[in-house]
């Protein structure tokens, strides 16, 4: 099955479609969900005022959508990047997958719309390297990470993110660093402003991270542990792969790599530092993974080891969505 996705064809794309309606088959009985009442930034007050409405075949479709058009735009960036050694929609795969492995993975929330920026600013980091204008990008860089703490909280510590590129892709310059932060702090500005102008200045924290230790609520069952083996079994498989790799890259690829690690690191401990987030928000972290675990279904000269991890993953997202176990 795993060769269906090594080449980059159009075929591939079409079963990428295929695979997301089957990770997600028991939306047939189970709506994805909405959640309502949260303070976690704008874009839950939008999806509970706007989306939580519709029919829920709409949202189904939107769900779909999202998921599918960001582990394309996954795939696009690392395949014209040359991050892999040949063309495939590996990342994309894995990408479809994981949104299935964990129960609230499968719903409609803000760390889903919330990828689409976490994309695209890995997106214009990695294009920092030899840059002939940093600071506009820089800017930009931080204009993004700015909007998307406001629109959802937890992504804050993306700033950590775009620090460490910054000190991995470039010589330290501390006017760049200074244009980075003017970037992040440039939507709180506008928003402290509008805030004023109307006289709700005082609301302004609810637009600031709530930070503090934090337990997620999921249910911890013998499932849960065998999920999060798989992932760590498959990550670390790929980036065993990644490291043997690593000698016949390009500099700038390898700068690239290790920007992705970053995130892959700081993006992990999100549930446990901000107050009253769920499972749901380390969707996030699938971002900088994906990539990683896609290299253990393409490092094996035989498809026989990457063809047992995808069945195992897309079997274990089907028992636990149609909650065979929980």
């Amino acid at each position: 099955m795993v060769a269906l996705f090594k080449d980059r064809s159009p075929a591939a794309v079409v079963w990428l479609f295929i695979l997301s309606f089957i990770v997600h088959s028991h939306f047939i009985v189970d709506v994805p969900v909405v959640p309502a009442g949260r303070s976690d930034g704008l874009l839950s007050v939008f999806l509970s005022n706007y989306i939580a409405p519709l029919n829920p075949v709409i949202v189904i479709f939107i769900y779909h959508a999202f998921v599918i058009i960001q582990a394309l735009r996954i795939n696009y960036l690392f395949n014209d990047h040359r991050m892999y050694s040949k063309n495939n929609f590996l990342a994309a795969m894995v990408y479809i997958l994981l949104t299935g492995i964990f129960k609230e993975w499968g719903n409609l929330t803000p760390a889903l719309i919330e990828n689409i920026l976490v994309i695209w600013l890995f997106a214009k980091t990695i294009r920092l390297y030899n840059n002939p204008n940093p600071k506009t990008l820089l800017f930009n860089i931080g204009l993004l990470i700015g909007i998307g703490i406001i629109l959802y909280h937890p992504s804050a510590l993306l700033i950590l993110v775009a620090f460490f590129a910054l000190t991995v892709v470039r010589p330290f310059v501390i006017t760049e660093w200074v244009v980075l932060l003017m970037g992040v702090v440039f939507p709180y500005y506008f928003l402290a402003s509008y805030l004023y102008l109307t006289d709700r200045l005082s609301t302004i924290l609810l637009y600031i991270p709530n930070w503090g230790l934090n337990i997620p609520r999921t249910t911890i069952s013998p499932a849960f542990f065998v999920t999060v083996g798989l992932i760590l079994i498959i990550l670390i498989l790929g980036m065993v792969y990644s490291q043997q790799e690593t000698r016949r890259l390009l500099i700038q690829v390898r700068k690239n790599w290790v920007v992705l690690t970053v995130m892959l690191l700081v993006m992990l401990p999100i549930p446990f530092i901000n107050k009253g987030v769920g499972i749901d928000s380390l969707l996030l972290w699938i971002v900088p993974a994906s990539p990683y675990m896609a290299k253990a279904f393409l490092g094996p000269k035989k498809n026989t080891l990457p063809n047992l991890m995808f069945w195992s993953l897309l079997v274990l997202a089907l028992v636990k969505n149609w909650q065979v176990v929980p």
